[in-house]
């Protein structure tokens, strides 16, 4: 054996040992917990904020964006375009808990939001238009003209001297 090897016994190789263990103890916790093993894991001080899940799809007249706001007034949402940068901004309201009431588990997040999505092509802004139902808004971009695919004929060479 190499002398710079190191021995099944030695401080090096439990040590590694245990780091191993240790690390699929908290894999294992993480695939078992899911979503909730991140919350356990985040650094102490760091708050956790709330960000509406948000598809982009593109269409071929138009991109159409949809974001989930459960439980937000359309009246509080912001939605503005600058350029080809659409952002949504708005605030979910805490839970208010009751008198009387014990919290066992709090795991809704809330708080103000922004998210900002650069559109996939350029759009036109005279052409946009959003509407909200069941908490999920609808965003409606008409693509700007020079974007739009257009057919092309295709001439054939017949006909013509080469």
């Amino acid at each position: 054996m190499a002398e710079n090897e190191s021995q099944p016994d030695s401080p090096l190789a439990v040590s590694v040992e245990k780091l191993r263990h240790e690390l699929d103890r908290w894999l294992d916790f993480a695939v078992m917990q899911g979503e909730r093993a991140i919350g356990a894991i985040r650094p102490k001080g760091s708050e956790a904020r709330w960000k509406p899940a948000v598809d982009v799809v593109e269409l071929d007249e138009e991109i159409l964006v949809v974001a989930d706001l459960p439980g937000i007034e359309p009246s509080s949402v912001d939605v503005s375009l600058a350029g080809n940068l659409l952002t949504i901004s708005g605030d979910k309201p805490a839970t208010e808990s009751e008198a009387g009431q014990t919290v066992h588990t709090a795991e809704r997040l809330h708080g103000s939001f922004s998210c900002s999505l650069p559109m996939p092509v350029a759009v036109n802004p005279d052409s946009v238009s959003a509407e909200t139902s069941n908490g999920v808004l609808r965003i409606r971009l008409g693509k700007a003209e020079r974007v739009k695919s257009h057919k092309i004929q295709i001439n054939t060479g017949e006909g013509s001297a080469s």
